[in-house]
């Protein structure tokens, strides 16, 4: 049943530049000019799991030095979007990312009323380390950096830096407890 939504989804890409073999679950779509590496084993989809059937993974790289670099065997559950305008962002290894999970590095606009639609966004690239889990609903924004082996609590918001090894909550974000 997967199979025709794959393929669809594959055929409506628009991203050129992407490197690596994906195992693909739910339909991914690559978008834009940007350039997308995926490691080893890198998953999207999960089967047990809200809108598996209707939904699909988001990956948009909006301008040409805009860059997505996912490392091996990280795992991405169904409906995430992730979306860099210049700055990138960069998975480690091992990381699962739940339903739902957005990763932005930009605002996409200038918060000037005056400039807002004409003006320009404000990038900042965002870092994940190796071995990170990242509960479902969660958004990490631009400029956000969590050390390797953290969790993110679900619907928190990623604004900052969250150091190795904690359990970080929130809006925004903060650390509750060091694992």
């Amino acid at each position: 049943m997967q199979r025709p939504r794959i393929l669809k989804y594959k055929l409506l890409s628009t991203c050129r530049r992407v490197e690596g073999d994906p195992i693909v679950l739910q339909p991914v779509l690559f978008v834009g000019p940007g350039r997308v590496a995926l490691g080893e084993r890198v998953l999207f989809g999960w089967r047990n799991s809200p809108l598996f059937y209707s939904g699909y993974c988001h990956l948009e790289v909006g301008t040409e030095e805009a860059a997505i670099e996912i490392g091996d065997r990280t795992e991405f559950n169904n409906n995430v979007f992730l979306k860099s305008d210049g700055a990138g962002i960069r998975i480690g290894r091992d990381g699962l990312f739940g339903p739902y999970v957005e990763i932005l590095d930009s605002d996409f606009h200038e918060l000037d009323p005056a400039r807002r639609k004409a003006g320009t966004q404000q990038a900042k690239a965002v870092e994940i380390g190796d071995n990170v889990f990242v509960g479902g609903g969660a958004r990490i924004l631009k400029g956000a950096n969590i050390g390797s082996d953290s969790v993110i609590g679900a619907g928190s918001v990623v604004t900052g830096e969250i150091p190795a090894g904690v359990v970080a909550a929130g809006t925004p974000a903060r650390v509750v407890r060091e694992l």
